[in-house]
């Protein structure tokens, strides 16, 4: 099959080779885990881990959209960005009741007055948060991290975050599914109680392709800084265009919206079965960050998962329609409507709880389908075949 749009600009989906160059010299106590997790050193009883993510190139649709509006306010998601792609992942291995240190990295090659806008936003937003996730009882601290100017290594900016965290084992959600578990999913768009603003649900991948389908070809010659060499923007729609499909949202704010503060969501739910005392009934959880619907591969052993997908939202429909990608790449470069799938039993009180969890946080839930042993044929560690409205995939 011919390569997706995404691994053609460069970005790999699957990230197959990194895994395969880097899995053997990790230290990974818990290899069916959504993340890699030791022992704390210290204290045998406790689960350390530690995670660093970014907000990818959505820094660089923040630029063209500040470039255009002088809306200042823009760069604060990039804090949302980078803290979820990090936080999420980590509590989707049941990383949610420990302190949490959290670091950032801003590398940027801008002008001093551009540079102080991005700070200040930084700033607000991640004061901003910290307290957003006290309020749900979360441990958190934020030593700060470093600002470099890289004139020579960066075009404009990047940003990261780097989180390192802890937990009781008996806390820890190791990614042990079994055949005959279920599968749920939460939206990743729509609105959550904490949240001000209605989601497009396009979380942090994907973005290099979306700017380029949507986005007007005259940004190519009106922001040259902001692109590739040749004319990378090959789409049809200035930034602040608004069509009725995406809720009131112009296109640049739905490629902005914010990947969802997912802890919040894990946190509830692990508390509910906590409190249900039936914890064990959990079995994993995926964020569908990098690799999409297909994430869910990387949780658990010889696992095939099979899940009925409902309709992606608006925006990723109207990227594959200017882009004419496949829809089964498609599924693997963006969540497609699920932010995070949930497995574990399929027993009332587990799927009570979940459901008790999805309205306590103002979300829907899905039950996207079931689990099953990996074909004996199949040469990679799990299986994940998608029912979807377009047809039926496998990867």
């Amino acid at each position: 099959m011919e390569r997706s749009i995404y691994e053609r600009l460069g970005v790999d989906p699957s990230k197959i080779e990194v895994k395969e160059i880097f899995e053997k010299v990790i230290d990974n106590e818990y290899r069916g885990a959504f993340v890699n997790i030791i022992t704390d050193p210290y204290c045998f009883s406790k689960a350390l881990t530690m995670h660093q993510d970014g907000d990818g190139s959505k820094f660089i649709q923040r630029l063209l959209h500040y470039f255009e509006s002088g809306d200042e306010a823009i760069f604060t998601g990039m804090v949302d960005d980078a803290l979820a792609m990090n936080t999420g992942d980590i509590a989707a291995s049941g990383f949610v009741f420990g302190p949490w240190i959290i670091t950032d990295v801003l590398n940027v090659n801008m002008p001093r007055e551009l540079k102080n806008v991005v700070m200040k936003a930084v700033a607000t937003r991640i004061t901003e948060l910290c307290k957003l996730y006290c309020q749900h009882g979360f441990q958190i601290k934020f030593l700060g991290g470093e600002t470099a100017d890289l004139p020579d290594q960066v075009r404009f900016g990047v940003f990261d975050i780097s989180i390192t965290a802890w937990a009781d084992k008996t806390d820890l959600i190791t990614g042990n599914v079994q055949p005959g578990d279920v599968i749920f999913g939460f939206p990743s768009d729509g609105r959550a109680v904490w949240e001000a603003k209605e989601n497009s649900g396009i979380m942090s991948n994907g973005l290099t392709m979306a700017r380029r389908e949507l986005m007007s070809e005259k940004y190519n010659d009106k922001y040259p800084n902001l692109k590739r060499e040749g004319d990378f923007y090959h789409g049809k729609f200035s930034y602040d265009d608004f069509p009725a499909e995406l809720n009131g949202m112009t296109f640049s704010e739905a490629l902005l919206s914010p990947t969802r503060q997912w802890p919040l969501v894990i946190k509830k739910i692990i508390s509910t079965l906590k409190a249900a005392e039936v914890l064990g009934m959990l079995h994993g959880i995926s964020m569908n960050t990098g690799g999409g619907a297909t994430k869910i591969a990387n949780v658990g052993n010889n696992i095939h998962y099979i899940k009925d997908m409902p309709t992606p939202p608006p925006l990723f429909r109207i990227i594959q329609e200017s882009s004419k990608e496949e829809w089964k790449n498609m599924y693997q470069s963006f969540n497609c409507g699920i932010g995070i799938d949930i497995v574990g039993v399929n027993h009332p009180i587990f799927i009570e709880s979940l459901k008790k969890a999805a309205i306590d946080c103002g979300l829907p839930l899905y039950r996207l389908g079931e689990c099953h042993i990996a074909p004996l044929w199949h040469d990679k560690k799990n299986k994940v075949s998608l029912n979807t409205p377009y047809g039926k995939f496998s990867y």
